[in-house]
């Protein structure tokens, strides 16, 4: 590459818009260019040449541009990578803004670092490149060792830099330590050995006594270094040390200084065109024409004609070559310019122009198509995110750490039954909330609810989970997971049909122990009542067999007589459980008969008349009006009937009366009463005795046999007819049971 002598290498250089850093084989900074320090927010003079890249990233290191650590970990970390091989890093600078830092090595050592801004093409990854801003802010560094001692000499503070600079040990200069001591330790260091350095010591010790003084100093690996010593108005003192090897080396550097420029010129890589002030090409690169292929340049060839070239190619997306000169001659080439474009062949470039000093301009070009495809990628996978989560059966949202919502999915807003717009990006918690409370979250208090109140206070800085029912009577599980930003993550999933299939398993439970307690209860019963007429059996019929035939005639009918009665209990037992079965299994269906309702009371009576002259108590039957006939099974309703009148006796103590009474109601149906004086049931009680089987007295000492069935058997009845059966009890006040039958039951006498 020709470099014309009107042009200083260093003027091109510095004009460069991409930033450029070059290093030596030894590992000092040599130079870099304007560029490259405003990437770092650096003056002219932020770092001098001859800094060793290890010391200025140590120094970034120290400053916190690494962030929290070990400083010597994240200097090893950053001097890691083998320079003599091409690389690339990506930064972020204090300013905010974002670079690509290339390695480009160097023939004979050394290597080139350039940095091309990407600010614009990484804006939507910023959150990522976090990390990498800490790389650029590890050029910021300071060179000047300082340590400062009080009235004493006693070591107030002291930075890495001063240690490193003297060779001195960091952990052997705490705070507090004598300057005296601090002496001590440089005499017994190599870097001090011999006369020269007992000497340097020595009149650094007279000098810390309450004199400014300065020196300078060769160390013994070649660098050097300026000491300097300053009273303060406390009767302490400074001393600082600087490392000014650059300055020493400067006429040197300055030498080497163009050809390095040459040698990254040639190797860095971007394309690089400079244009004079009559833009005709002054000087470039291969890379440029490398990465524009098909339409090279050559030094002396005019901006325009270029153009034109490049437009009868299609370069510029096509139509008339002298618009579009006239359109990119245009350009205003006094400020600097960025533009990307996609070039005929595919490739995608970026394009940056920045004024020269001389009215010319320079041209950088860079092949960004790996760059533009990642992103592309980054928007696809972005994509198929958003689908995913829309398509998702739970809910997802994603709060910051100022409790703002970031994201949301379609379904958080389905499941809590929200308008649209209700879960938009940047609204605050407490909008959010609002919307929740407006659409009944939190029921009629809306926002004095307890419940609203609390969300406010939630520590999200733990998992929480818990679950809530919508308005419209949804299950959902809500929980709340810390997210690594500071802020949280909502999650809710629909758990209704959960619930509700564990609430059908509970009723089946229910059902499944109320079956296992009704069999216990039906054993227990069972036991006790076959077992009293089968004895009655067994006793009797062994009696007469034991006789031989020599039994009196009437004690043979007495003992027929009890076998028989026994028999007939048992009969009864039999088919009481058989109509249970028959009610259970849904075949309780009854009859059609035309029924006169008080000869059917009056036959019942009858019946338990026997018992209740023996128990002593008196029955009456008082009807209200004349009743109508019913259509209905006379059987069933007769045993339903009995039941209630039976069980009014079996309760009700010697003296008391039971009293039936019968009539229409005001709705006109047709209502049979039975109330006693017995010992009434305790209302916890009162559903509990319709259950089968079920005995409050479960004793086997019962004044009469029951297999806990009547009350059951009864109001199966009066259901499979249409009617009811209730009971109104207070212990020891007695119990009154009252059947209604519908108006439909009721028919005119002589209907078929």
């Amino acid at each position: 590459m020709s470099v014309p002598r009107t042009v200083p290498f260093e003027a091109v250089f510095d004009a460069i818009p991409v930033g450029l850093g070059v290093v030596d084989a030894e590992g000092r900074i040599v130079l870099m260019n304007r560029a490259f320090r405003d990437s770092l927010a650096l003056p002219s003079d932020g770092i001098p040449p001859g800094t060793p890249v290890e010391e200025a990233v140590r120094a970034s290191a120290l400053r916190g541009v690494y962030g929290p650590g070990d400083p010597d970990a994240q200097v090893k970390a950053v001097m890691a990578p083998d320079r003599s091989l091409p690389g690339r890093l990506r930064r972020r600078t204090f300013a905010g803004k974002s670079h690509d830092l290339f390695n480009t090595p160097l023939p004979g050592g050394g290597y080139v670092v350039s940095a091309v801004e990407t600010t614009a093409l990484l804006a939507a990854r910023a959150d990522a490149e976090t990390a990498l801003s800490r790389t650029a802010t590890a050029l910021i560094t300071l060179r000047i060792g300082l340590a400062v001692f009080d009235a004493q000499h006693r070591l107030l503070l002291v930075n890495p830099s001063f240690t490193a600079l003297f060779a001195l040990p960091p952990d052997r200069l705490p705070v507090g330590t004598s300057l005296e001591a601090m002496l001590a330790l440089m005499e017994t260091r190599d870097e001090f050995a011999g006369p020269d350095g007992l000497a340097f010591v020595s009149a650094l010790r007279r000098a810390a006594a309450g004199q400014s003084w300065a020196a300078r100093r060769l160390r013994a690996d070649g660098r050097s270094i300026d000491i300097m010593v300053d009273s303060l108005p406390d009767g302490g003192c400074t001393i600082a040390v600087n490392d000014i090897t650059p300055q020493a080396q400067a006429e040197d550097e300055s030498r080497r200084r163009a050809l390095l420029l040459q040698m990254v010129l040639v190797n860095v890589p971007h394309g690089i065109c400079v244009y004079g002030a009559d833009h005709r090409v002054a000087m470039l690169n291969d890379n440029y024409n490398q990465i524009m292929a098909g339409e090279p340049l050559k030094v002396g060839d005019s901006l325009s004609d270029a153009i034109r070239r490049r437009a009868k190619h299609g370069e510029y997306d096509g139509g008339d070559p002298e618009v579009i000169i006239a359109s990119q001659m245009a350009y205003n080439i006094t400020r600097a310019q960025q533009h990307r474009r996609v070039r005929p062949d595919g490739a995608a470039i970026d394009v940056r122009t920045a004024p020269m000093p001389d009215g010319g301009h320079i041209s950088v070009v860079t092949d960004i198509s790996a760059l533009v495809q990642a992103e592309a990628e980054l928007r696809r996978q972005a994509d198929d995110m958003i689908t995913m989560l829309d398509n998702i059966r739970h809910g997802i949202m994603l709060w910051d750490a100022d409790r703002r919502l970031v994201a949301s999915n379609r379904v958080a807003g389905d499941l809590l039954n929200l308008p649209p717009g209700a879960l938009v990006a940047g609204q605050s918690e407490a909008e959010v909330i609002a919307a929740l409370a407006a659409a009944g979250h939190f029921g009629a208090a809306g926002p004095d609810a307890r419940m609203m109140r609390a969300l406010f206070v939630l520590d999200r800085s733990i998992p929480i989970g818990r679950e809530v029912v919508t308005p419209s009577g949804r299950i959902l599980f809500a929980q709340s997971n810390p997210a690594p930003n500071g802020g949280w993550i909502s999650t809710l999933s629909d758990v209704t049909q959960m619930r509700r299939a564990e609430q059908e398993l509970r009723r089946a439970k229910d059902l499944a122990e109320a079956a296992n307690l009704a069999k216990s209860r039906f054993l227990a019963t069972m036991s006790h009542e076959l077992r009293t007429p089968l004895n009655a059996i067994i006793g009797f019929s062994d009696a007469m067999a034991q006789e031989n035939g020599d039994l009196p005639a009437g004690l043979i009918a007495e003992y027929s007589g009890q076998i028989n009665n026994a028999g007939k209990q048992l009969l009864s037992l039999i088919n009481i459980i058989l109509d249970v079965a028959r009610i259970e299994n849904g075949q309780f269906e009854p009859g059609g008969d035309v029924v006169e309702i008080f000869r059917l009371i009056q036959a019942v009576v009858r019946q338990v008349d026997a018992a209740a002259q023996e128990a002593a108590v008196a029955i009456t039957v008082q009807l209200h009006g004349a009743l109508p006939h019913l259509r209905c099974d006379e059987k069933q309703i007769a045993q339903a009937l009995f039941q209630l009148v039976s069980n009014a006796v079996k309760f009700t103590p010697a003296g008391g009366a039971v009293a039936i009474e019968a009539g229409l109601t005001p709705e006109a149906e047709i209502f049979v009463a039975v109330a006693d004086t017995g010992i009434g049931i305790p209302a916890a009680d009162q559903e509990r005795v319709f259950e089968p089987f079920m005995q409050l007295d479960a004793s086997l000492s019962r004044r009469y046999p029951g297999a806990g069935l009547g009350l059951f058997i009864a109001r199966a009845i009066l259901s499979a007819h249409g009617g009811q059966l209730s009971l109104t009890s207070e212990p020891g006040a007695g119990t009154t049971a009252r059947i209604t039958l519908p108006k439909a039951r009721i028919v005119t006498v002589g209907a078929s």
